[in-house]
């Protein structure tokens, strides 16, 4: 009888950090299957692909730099 309580007492604890660590896990899956869409779409059409990938850095880049400006007129503002 001590056995199966100390079973489900160490099942209670895995599910327990399993409920915890649950989004860290779905994440990297996430993670892993945007990488395997990425190569898939670069074997089957790599202009389009390499394309999608150059426009969605260079949103990134801009919105980098339109933050950086924002951050650099609002301390001049305050002095």
């Amino acid at each position: 009888m001590e056995f199966l309580l100390l079973w489900v007492d160490d099942l209670d604890d895995a599910i327990g950090a399993l409920r915890h660590l649950l989004p860290t896990i779905l994440a990297f899956i996430v993670a892993l299957a945007l990488f395997a869409a990425t190569c898939l779409a670069l074997i089957v059409a790599p202009h389009a692909t390499l394309g999608i990938l150059a426009l969605m850095l260079s949103v990134s880049l801009f919105d980098a730099a339109r933050r950086r400006r924002t951050r650099m007129l609002a301390e001049r503002d305050r002095r």
